[in-house]
């Protein structure tokens, strides 16, 4: 799967960003400013034109210079079902990290 533009935010600020490895439990952010492992975070997904998705998280471990990976913060059955539909649709992953 390609990755998809977003931005992040965080207690660092906030930064455009690509995302890659999206699944229902978290994502690879790629971005050169990096937050600290722990550290809270938003995230917003943006798919195609007019669709985007934001879900908050945790940061679960920094690459330097290349990005960190973000565990999703639990999804309601709601949420989680949405999230499946569109990764199914995107070709994306369904499993928890």
């Amino acid at each position: 799967m390609r990755p998809f533009e977003g931005n992040w935010r965080g207690a660092s600020g906030a930064n455009n960003c690509r995302i890659s490895d999206v699944s229902l439990g978290g994502c690879f952010v790629q971005t050169l400013a990096t937050p600290t492992a722990g550290d809270e975070t938003h995230v917003t997904i943006t798919f195609g034109k007019d669709l985007s998705m934001t879900f908050a998280g945790k940061v679960i471990y920094v690459e330097p210079k290349m990005g960190f990976a973000v565990k999703f913060n639990e999804l309601n059955d709601e949420g989680a079902d949405a999230v499946r539909l569109l990764l199914e649709a995107l070709g994306g992953r369904d499993e928890k990290p």
